[in-house]
């Protein structure tokens, strides 16, 4: 006769963060297979703390914010992107790509081909793999 209780709340931490993992691939997804693609205008660019802690040298993190128009009304997202040391000031004539649902314009992200295609089977494979862990967890 067992007479400790079973304590589920770290399988159903890691099940959680493996459902969001998934989800976020089905955002990305869905913003690959159904979005609309636009130009949005750089709104901000700055960079993050200091140089990454990677074996390649000289790689930093720069967060940016775009906003675009789409039927008469402005929307605004943000992105970070790894690069060089070289930093470009922002002078209000910078454009991205960015892909947004049409039916909900509020959900966007800024495109990049073939990473973005990377993202999401990353997404899938770590939160089917998360929530498949926890289903093998006695």
């Amino acid at each position: 006769m067992n007479c400790i209780k079973q304590n589920n709340f770290g399988k159903w931490l890691i099940f959680s963060i493996g459902f969001l993992f998934t989800i976020y691939g089905l955002f990305l997804g869905s913003l690959t297979l159904f979005g609309t693609e636009t130009k949005a205008k750089i709104t901000s660019y700055r960079q993050e703390y200091g140089e990454r802690n990677e074996t390649i040298r000289n790689q930093y993190t720069y967060l940016f914010g775009y906003e675009f128009e789409y039927k008469g009304k402005v929307y605004t997202g943000t992105g970070q992107q790894i690069g060089s040391p070289v930093f470009l000031k922002n002078n209000g004539n910078s454009f991205i790509t960015v892909k947004f649902l049409p039916a909900i314009p509020q959900l966007n992200s800024s495109f990049n081909g073939e990473k973005t295609i990377w993202n999401i089977a990353i997404s899938f494979v770590i939160g089917i793999g998360l929530m498949y862990i926890t289903k093998k967890m006695e």
